[in-house]
């Protein structure tokens, strides 16, 4: 009896729910559709998100290049005996 009962419960919501939604079929066409948009906008956030890590990634990169540059010239400029020269003039 317990599985008649169920049965007839499970057909009865099955009945008002078909009968509370135009249709199954344009039920499952909105929630598609809602869906699309969903991954439209998830899509875009993580291309923005992308590009501003790019952004980063190449602005340290500059600067990382800049104080290379910059270690090179300062060792190029510099004597090669640095040590020996302020012991002579001592």
């Amino acid at each position: 009896m317990f599985g008649i009962g169920m049965f007839l419960a499970g057909f009865g919501t099955g009945w008002v729910a078909r009968s509370a939604v135009d249709s199954s079929r344009s039920a499952v066409v909105a929630t598609l559709a809602a869906a699309m948009g969903a991954f439209e906008r998830v899509q875009r956030a993580v291309a923005m998100e992308r590009e501003h890590l790019e952004d980063l990634v190449a602005e340290a990169r500059a600067q990382h290049e800049l104080t290379k540059a910059r270690r090179a010239a300062h060792a190029a400029t510099r004597p090669a005996n640095a040590d020996t020269v302020h012991e002579r003039a001592a």
